[in-house]
């Protein structure tokens, strides 16, 4: 009688096993992923300050160079650069009045700046060569192995290291030689064009390494808990596995259909479903408008407050956008600073002032992310479908109202 039971279930039981084994490797894969996605979007989030610290300092420099240094008073503590001296430059001049002002040129300020910044934020710039002016300078291991790098093409090298003060990111960039730097580094023998040193960044880095951390437990918790509630459900699983899938399958195919950064539908999305609503229109008569927006001086927005900050002025005027929307509009992201909306079953005089609404709510919103506030405007091209119209004609009729916005002077809408 126990054999034939244990013969009567072992399919099923085999059946759990295999399942088990499945859920098992399928929900580890799950959290290391979004455990590796997450540890790279930190890193990432800490490089990019990185190139915007090298970015900055460089530009500093640039400044300083432009105008052969900087004269600053000399006070008591503060020294004259020898190492100016030793390529024939006076670094110190004395006033009818006897007080000595000494020369601060761009390698001396990216020295006293990278202090300040060390005790304000713990951020550090070093510059560094093969051939020295300072021997202070003298690149470690890491820059070695960064402007080895640079002498074989690469642009930038990081690397996460442990110090005597805890882990920093290491980042450097290179410095090329330039006609500016003969005054000092002709010696050397460098030519206009080639990698004379760099710029190291450090950034403390425990305070992302405890996130790591903490991410790490937090995901290993949640995936033994996750398989504790799903081996434990055992057949219930099975019966309810389908209907996760099929949840599963509609979410991606929402991402798929969406903008991740705004929130909005993507282009594709768009597109699709302006085939379906034209040939609607076309089969019932029903009206159909077309909106092209495009936000205005868009890259003077990125070059002044850098990227991140221009993903934030998209998603909050993506979100404006939406807000404005009615239940079947179709709002879309169409590309870069673009958006889009369609727009069934609308009159023209409706379809402007819904793209004034848009507009003017766009003009008005403060977008701020704690430190810079700003305000950007839309130029907007509307139109709506004719009789003779395709849906390439319509949307080509909608970038030129859009170009004659742009043409007449931005923050306005055309109807065409």
């Amino acid at each position: 009688m126990g054999i034939n039971v244990l013969r009567k279930f072992k399919p099923i039981t085999m059946f759990y096993l295999n399942l088990s084994l499945v859920i098992s490797l399928v929900v580890v894969a799950i959290y290391l992923g979004i455990y590796m996605r997450n540890n790279r979007l930190l890193v990432e989030s800490v490089h990019q300050q990185a190139v915007s610290s090298f970015d900055l300092i460089v530009k500093m420099r640039r400044w300083n160079v432009d105008y052969d240094g900087i004269y600053v008073e000399r006070k008591p503590g503060m020294d004259s650069s020898p190492y100016l001296r030793e390529v024939g430059i006076e670094p110190d001049i004395k006033t009818v009045d006897g007080r000595v002002f000494t020369l601060r040129n761009h390698a001396i300020m990216t020295s006293e700046i990278s202090k300040i910044l060390r005790e304000y934020n713990g951020i550090q710039f070093r510059i560094t060569s093969r051939q020295l002016l300072n021997k202070d300078n003298a690149p470690d291991s890491f820059e070695k192995t960064a402007l080895t790098k640079f002498d074989q093409g690469a642009k930038e090298f990081w690397a996460i290291e442990k110090g005597k003060n805890g882990q920093y990111f290491r980042y450097m960039a290179p410095l090329m030689m330039e006609h500016s730097c003969q005054k000092c580094h002709s010696a050397f023998g460098y030519k206009e064009g080639e990698v004379r040193g760099g710029i190291s960044v450090s950034i403390p880095f425990d305070h992302i390494a405890s996130e790591i951390s903490l991410n790490r437990r937090v995901i290993i918790g949640l995936s033994l808990l996750t398989l504790v509630l799903l081996l434990g459900s055992s057949y219930l699983m099975l019966n309810q596995l389908i209907g996760k899938l099929d949840i599963a399958q509609r979410a991606l195919h929402e991402a798929s259909q969406s903008d991740e950064l705004t929130g909005l539908r993507n282009r594709r999305f768009l597109m699709s479903r302006f085939t379906e609503e034209y040939e609607r229109a076309r089969r019932y008569g029903t009206a159909l408008g077309f909106l092209i927006m495009d936000l205005d001086h868009f890259k003077r927005v990125n070059d002044t407050h850098g990227h991140p900050f221009g993903d934030l002025v998209l998603k909050n005027v993506g979100g404006t956008i939406l807000g404005a929307m009615r239940e079947y509009d179709i709002a879309a992201r169409y590309g870069g600073e673009e958006f889009a909306v369609l727009v069934p079953e609308t009159k023209r005089h409706d379809l402007v002032a819904l793209a004034e609404r848009i507009r003017e709510q766009i003009e008005a919103q403060a977008i701020s992310d704690g430190e810079v506030t700003i305000k950007v405007t839309v130029s907007i091209g509307v139109t709506s479908l004719n009789e003779n119209d395709t849906p390439e004609t319509l949307i080509k009729r909608a970038d030129d109202a859009l170009y004659k916005a742009k043409h007449e002077g931005r923050n306005r809408t055309v109807l065409f």
